[in-house]
């Protein structure tokens, strides 16, 4: 009995012995970045916590800054993980300072909320106490929320290589832009901070490798970044350019190539921006049909075929005189160079400026007001409106059954005989048709591919003050330059600028109520969808009443601050009001680089792949 006592004792004395021995078994990535966030979030509670106490205490105005740049480099040392697995948070945390309401799921009004509301306050001639600590106090019971939640956050390793990237994207086009601090300008110490948190998740993912290349090179690459961050943290004088080409987009593809290596592929989903893209700036890998209605609907080169030809038959119209392009031509980018133009009476002007279909697939939304979801709701708008074309889809499906060539067309792009002539396939061929008007090979996208001769000293500078002091960029957001903001390129914003009707002295402000007309809510009454500014050197007039005649002259407006600076503007302007106070230089540079987004390449468009 002793003897087998002792023999069970050196046994266990034995696997003890082993286990001491055996290094520990390393946690998983993804579990180590779901504590390094839970702490995270308590760090940045902590820190509100004492901005908190130090607004109670009346605290002076440099001491109130400081703990609140405390704050947001904290929040954004985690930004890459809250905004990507908490994206309907992200307006209540780092939103714009600014009222919302959507008209589709509410139409209440909802107060701004978040750092960029504190920031106002804390940067404004006088501090509202009272309001700067209800500010402060809401927003740290999200982060202790968030924090002292109970259930796994579910981190998966793909997805958390995938909000790294996303973070780089934000930086890009809402950081260095002065997007997330539009007042403070603290844009480059937070996109340093942002950074920061990124390569901690990185060198947890990179050191698993038993080839330490890629590993090493993602090290000296942020490393390289956020240096140059912190040494040029002047906003108007960082050199965006420089940084997105040398130190931006090389990380962004040495994060992609980390997760092809740890074969971390991404299940097949709906993008714009393809996740096998190496960079944001690599146009080719956007799709145009990631906002079509569903994969029956995307185009094919017999569809684009038969959209185009429809888009020049006046087949369409209820007086058989007047197709799509008699105000979309293609040698003006597919707008038509008029103010207005007629209605069908070739006298009565129509409501608003006609726009460019180029690169109409990258906006989620349609119309100056965004009433149009998809495209397909764009084009049976237009031909029923009773101005512009007064036709009928169901008569004009009519017609066309008795065409011959049309009824092959139909029959090969939507394989079902005389009945594949329906009004849904017919807006579906001309929506097949938009989605391949693509321009996204413009000088400015050359360079940005490593053609250094593309662009000139003036059109570099004026991409700097157009991200930079111009402050075009936080709203026409790189590199679409429409109002589909990266990462997510989801919801299309929309602007009250203050319009002025006509280009006289002393005009009154464009009574065309905008977006209100959809729901009635008062903040988005002349409210109008931000465009692309790509090509708007062919698009001209301007502004959805084609009020101003060059770029030059929209430039002038801005740099007024909008209707503000002409003193018509309404109490609902969400364009700052404060000028940008741009030399005579900076205006040329920047109309020069606007210039440089053209791109004529898709006047013959390609067929769909």
């Amino acid at each position: 009995m002793k003897t087998t006592i002792t023999v069970l004792l050196l046994a266990a004395l034995s696997f003890i012995q082993l286990h001491l021995e055996r290094p520990p078994v390393p946690a998983r990535p993804a579990a180590v970045l779901e504590t390094y966030f839970s702490q995270q979030m308590g760090i940045v509670a902590d820190t509100l916590q004492q901005l908190e106490q130090a607004v109670r205490n009346h605290a002076p105005a440099p001491v109130l800054k400081r703990l609140f740049r405390s704050s947001r480099l904290a929040y954004k040392r985690v930004e890459f993980l809250t905004e990507y697995y908490y994206p309907h948070l992200i307006r209540s945390i780092n939103g714009p300072a600014l009222p919302f309401a959507d008209g589709e799921n509410s139409r209440d009004i909802l107060p701004p909320q978040g750092f960029q509301v504190m920031e106002e306050k804390l940067w404004a001639s006088t501090i509202a106490s009272k309001g700067l600590l209800a500010a402060v106090t809401a927003l740290r019971t999200q982060f202790t929320t968030l924090q002292s939640q109970t259930d796994p956050y579910g981190f998966m390793d793909a997805y958390v290589l995938d909000a790294m990237r996303f973070e780089l994207y934000r930086i890009i086009a809402l950081g260095i832009s002065g997007y997330d601090s539009p007042v403070a300008l603290l844009s480059m110490s937070e996109a340093a901070a942002a950074l920061e948190g990124v390569q901690y998740a990185a060198m947890l993912y990179a050191g698993s490798l038993a080839d330490s290349t890629i590993q090493h090179r993602l090290t000296t690459r942020f490393h390289a970044a956020r240096q140059y961050l912190l040494q040029h943290p002047g906003f108007n004088e960082f050199d965006r350019l420089h940084f997105i080409i040398n130190y931006a987009n090389p990380l962004s593809a040495s994060l992609l190539a980390l997760q092809q290596e740890l074969s971390l592929q991404l299940p097949q989903e709906r993008r714009i921006l393809s996740p096998l893209a190496p960079h944001l700036f690599a146009m080719q890998y956007y799709n145009a049909n990631g906002y079509s209605p569903n994969y029956e609907s995307d185009p094919t080169a017999v569809k684009v075929q038969l959209g185009q030809r429809l888009f020049y038959d006046p087949v369409l119209s209820g007086n058989l005189q007047r197709s799509c392009a008699s105000c979309h031509q293609a040698s003006k980018a597919f707008s038509d160079g008029m103010v207005k133009n007629t209605g069908l009476d070739s006298k009565t002007p129509i409501a608003r400026n006609t726009p460019s279909l180029l690169n109409t697939a990258f906006q989620s939304k349609q119309f100056y007001d965004s009433r149009a979801v998809f495209l397909e709701n764009q084009v049976s708008d237009v031909v029923h409106n009773k101005q512009e074309m007064n036709g009928s889809l169901q008569q004009t499906a009519h017609a066309l059954k008795k065409d011959s060539a049309y009824v092959r067309l139909f029959s090969k792009a939507f394989a079902a005989g005389r009945n594949s002539i329906t009004e849904e396939n017919i807006a579906n061929a001309l929506a097949s048709f938009l989605r391949s008007l693509v321009s996204l090979q413009s000088r400015f996208d050359l360079y940005m591919s490593g053609d250094t001769t593309a662009l000139d000293l003036r059109e570099k500078k004026g991409f700097n003050i157009f991200m930079g002091k111009g402050k075009c960029g936080t709203c026409h957001f790189a590199p679409l330059f429409n109002g589909v903001a990266p990462p997510y390129f989801a919801e299309p914003e929309s602007e009250v600028l203050g319009v002025p009707e006509s280009n006289r002295p002393h005009a009154q402000l464009d009574k065309d109520p905008g977006k209100y007309i959809l729901y009635h809510i008062s903040i988005q009454r002349y409210a109008f969808k931000t465009p692309t500014v790509r090509n708007s050197a062919l698009t001209a007039p301007y502004m959805h009443n084609g009020v101003f005649p060059t770029l030059e002259s929209v430039i002038d407006f801005y740099d007024k601050g909008g209707g503000a600076g002409l003193g018509i503007a309404p109490p609902n302007q969400t364009l700052p009001a404060e000028k940008l106070r741009l030399t005579a230089q900076e205006k040329k540079d920047l109309a020069a680089f606007m210039r440089a987004l053209t791109d004529t390449s898709s006047w013959k468009p390609a067929a769909a792949h």
